[in-house]
């Protein structure tokens, strides 16, 4: 069930069974292409983290620590630049 089905059944007063969220990845897209030859660990995670957030967002999603979100955002942005 997607995240916005999930939300119409709550505010409907409908109980729901429950459920995990699944991240499903295009393995030729470009940044996953990227992220598989990234050598160091901590930049690996930080674009695993990343695209999990953007995932989250894309879903009608609110993070735990938008904050934290956008640091991790900008720090990619400025070792890009």
């Amino acid at each position: 069930m997607d995240a916005s089905l999930e939300r119409m059944l709550q505010a409907s007063g409908q109980s729901l069974p429950a459920s995990k969220p699944v991240l499903e990845i295009n393995p030729e897209h470009a940044l996953i292409k990227h992220i598989q030859g990234e050598s160091d660990e901590g930049q690996f995670n930080e674009w695993a983290n990343i695209l999990f957030e953007q995932s989250q967002l894309s879903e009608g999603g609110q993070l735990d620590d938008p904050a934290a979100f956008v640091a991790r955002v900008n720090n990619m942005f400025l070792k890009a630049a």
